[in-house]
């Protein structure tokens, strides 16, 4: 439903089509589990949600407390599991990467997230692409994971290319499986009072 001129709302950058913020009536944005999840609530809200210092006071003490009570702090968060990831040499130039959105060469290297394409494909990548992935894809990663464990199809390759598969998917590792960098318009909020003509 349209949000309200000079509502409280709140939203999630690149969420929406071609990267717009993806916005919520407040009410309705704490049914969004999966969005909320990587939130660190031991981080300042200045720096978690964009636009939190222009609200009103008593909004923004209602949007700190129902963020501490939907999210949580980075220390109290499970580990994250590992992706499902894969790597081989593309059967045909009809694979793209969704990272230049440029075909990928018949036989050539490729390397990608299993279940992030649409009905659960897998979502390929040129290997020098790969660091440019959504910082969501690249979550439960970690530095000491051995890649044949990782990625399926990784013991199928020949020697130089297991050595640049292995580096950019180290690349992504940290050493506890949580995002080691932060990608833009990636897993950060954002409020603001809606503006006449916007939903």
């Amino acid at each position: 439903k349209p949000i309200g001129k000079s509502t409280l709302r709140v939203g999630f950058p690149g969420k929406a089509n071609f990267g717009a913020t993806a916005w919520y009536h407040y009410d309705c944005v704490w049914k969004e589990s999966v969005l909320l999840a990587p939130i660190d609530t031991s981080q300042s809200l200045e720096e978690t949600v964009d636009g939190f210092e222009k609200l009103k006071n008593e909004d923004q003490t209602k949007l700190s407390s129902d963020l501490k009570k939907n999210c949580k702090a980075a220390a109290e968060k499970e580990p994250p599991l590992p992706p499902k990831m894969a790597a081989d040499y593309a059967k045909s130039d009809k694979s793209e990467c969704k990272s230049c959105a440029t075909k990928i060469a018949k036989n050539a290297l490729r390397v990608g997230f299993t279940g992030k394409a649409n009905f659960g494909a897998v979502a390929w990548y040129h290997v020098d692409c790969l660091k440019k992935c959504p910082q969501e894809y690249s979550k439960g990663i970690k530095a000491d994971t051995p890649l044949e464990e990782l990625v399926d199809g990784f013991d199928k390759l020949n020697k130089d290319d297991q050595k640049k598969v292995e580096k950019e998917v180290k690349a992504l590792a940290s050493p506890t499986g949580a995002p080691k960098r932060k990608s833009e318009g990636e897993e950060s909020a954002k409020a603001s009072p809606a503006k006449k003509g916007r939903k």
